[in-house]
C-alpha cells in the first residue's frame, strides 16, 4: 500500500513539473512577438536598482530602418528584395547628415553654447510654424523636456513596411530622401513643396520626418501616441478614441539618449494658429495659454506674424516666452517692447527679396545701423548661402 501511494505521489509530482514546464514554454513563446522591457536586476533580497526605461523596439526598429541607422534588419526584412538598396539609401543619408553636421550644425551648436542662456536646460521649447523641423530646434536646445511644434502639415503615420511590396518600400525611401533635401541645403522646408512631399502616397505626413530627426540626433524611441486637445482645452490621449470630432489632433513622441534615463518629448499639433483659426478652436488657445514659460524658436515663418492676422499667437509668444530666438521672418521688430526685453542682434540685415519683397522693417534696419550687433558664423533661414543672414535673440527682463 505504501509503495502504491509513493508511486502515485511520484507520478503526480512528475505531472506537475511537466505542466509547469509547458506553461513556461507557452508564456515564453507568446512573448516573443512583444517588446520586452528590461527587468529589474536584484542586488539582494531587499535591494534592487531602478528599472530601465523600456524602448518600444517595434517602433524604434522601424524608425531606425527609415532613418538609415543600424544594420537595416527588421522582422520584415525577408520581404524586401535586397538589403543593398537600403544600404545605398542609408549611405546617402549618412553623407547628407555628415556634411550638414560638420558645416552648419556644429557652428550652430558652438554659437548656442556661447550666446544662448541655459541652452542645455530642461525646459519647454515652443516652435510654432515648425513643419516637421525637430532637427534645428534640437540643435539649439538639445536637452529640453518637451518641444511643442505646431504647423498646418498633416500628421500622418509611420509606414507599414511588413505589408508593402519591395518596390513600394524602395519608392517610400526615395520619397523620404527627396523630402529632406531642402532642409539640408537651405535649413528649412519649403511650404509648397511639403504639400507635395507629405502626401499620403509619399512620405505620409510629418511623423516619419520628425521620427527620423529624433533618431538621427542620437535618440531611441520610447513611445509614440496620438494626442489631442478638446474644446475645453483638455489634453487627451486619443489612441483608442473612435470619435475625435472637435479635437485638435497631434502626435507625441517620447525618446531618450542612451544611456540616459531622462525621457524627452516632441509634440506636434496640426492647427491653424491665425487669429481666425484660433477663434474656431478656443480650446486649443486655452491649452496654449496654459503652457509653462518657454524658450520660443521661430525660423522661416513666412513673415506671418508681421501682419494683424496673427496678433493672438504673437501675444501668446510674448507672454509665454522667457527667451525668443528668431530670424526676421518671425515677429516684426517693431512689436517688441524694448523696455521689457533685452535684445541682441546678430549677422546682417538686408530687406527681403523675391516672394517677400513687400516686407518693410525700417525699425530693424535702423537698429542694425545704430546698435551693436555680432557676426553670425552659420547660414540659416531664407537668406541661406549669403552673408545676409540675421538672428534676433530676446531675453525677457525680470521684474
Amino acid at each position: 500500500m505504501k509503495k502504491m501511494l509513493s508511486r502515485r505521489a511520484e507520478k503526480l509530482s512528475a505531472n506537475l513539473k511537466f505542466s509547469a514546464f509547458s506553461l513556461m514554454m507557452v508564456l515564453s513563446l507568446s512573448c516573443t512577438h512583444q517588446p520586452k522591457p528590461k527587468e529589474v536586476k536584484k542586488l539582494s533580497d531587499s535591494t534592487a536598482v531602478a528599472p530601465v526605461t523600456p524602448i518600444n523596439s517595434v517602433t524604434d526598429d522601424l524608425v531606425s530602418f527609415i532613418s538609415g541607422v543600424g544594420s537595416g534588419k527588421n522582422k520584415c526584412q525577408p520581404k524586401l528584395d535586397s538589403i543593398i538598396k537600403w544600404r545605398n539609401y542609408a549611405g546617402e543619408l549618412d553623407s547628407m547628415f555628415s556634411h550638414v553636421n560638420s558645416g552648419r550644425c556644429n557652428k550652430m551648436r558652438i554659437w548656442a553654447d556661447s550666446e544662448l542662456i541655459d541652452s542645455h536646460s530642461k525646459t519647454t521649447v515652443f516652435y510654432p510654424f515648425s513643419g516637421p523641423d525637430f532637427f534645428n530646434a534640437n540643435i539649439f536646445y538639445p536637452n529640453a523636456d518637451q518641444y511643442i511644434m505646431i504647423a498646418m502639415e498633416p500628421i500622418g503615420s509611420l509606414p507599414d513596411i511588413c505589408n508593402m511590396s519591395p518596390s513600394s518600400v524602395t519608392n517610400y525611401l526615395t520619397s523620404i530622401n527627396n523630402s529632406m533635401k531642402d532642409i539640408f541645403k537651405r535649413s528649412y522646408f519649403i511650404t509648397r513643396k511639403m504639400s507635395n512631399d507629405l502626401y499620403k502616397t509619399k512620405v505620409n505626413g510629418t511623423v516619419p520626418l520628425i521620427s527620423l530627426f529624433i533618431k538621427r540626433t542620437g535618440h531611441d524611441i520610447v513611445s509614440m501616441q496620438k494626442i489631442g486637445v478638446d474644446s475645453l482645452g483638455n489634453y487627451l490621449i486619443t489612441d483608442t478614441m473612435k470619435n475625435t470630432k472637435g479635437i485638435v489632433s497631434g502626435i507625441k513622441i517620447d525618446f531618450l539618449t542612451p544611456p540616459d534615463k531622462k525621457i524627452q518629448s516632441a509634440l506636434y499639433f496640426r492647427a491653424d494658429i491665425s487669429d481666425k483659426g484660433l477663434e474656431k478652436i478656443p480650446g486649443f488657445k486655452k491649452y496654449l495659454n496654459g503652457l509653462p514659460q518657454s524658450f520660443s524658436y521661430l525660423k522661416a515663418a513666412s513673415y506671418l506674424m508681421h501682419s494683424d492676422n496673427f496678433r493672438d499667437i504673437r501675444s501668446l509668444i510674448f507672454d509665454k516666452s522667457l527667451t525668443i530666438l528668431q530670424d526676421d521672418s518671425g515677429i516684426a521688430y517693431k512689436f517688441f517692447d524694448k523696455q521689457g526685453w533685452n535684445i541682441k542682434l546678430y549677422g546682417k540685415y538686408v530687406k527681403p527679396k523675391d516672394e517677400f519683397s513687400y516686407i518693410r522693417e525700417p525699425e530693424l534696419e535702423k537698429a542694425y545701423k545704430t546698435s551693436a550687433f555680432r557676426p553670425l558664423p552659420y547660414s540659416l533661414g531664407y537668406n541661406w548661402g549669403t552673408d545676409h543672414v540675421n538672428m534676433l535673440y530676446a531675453v525677457k527682463k525680470t521684474k
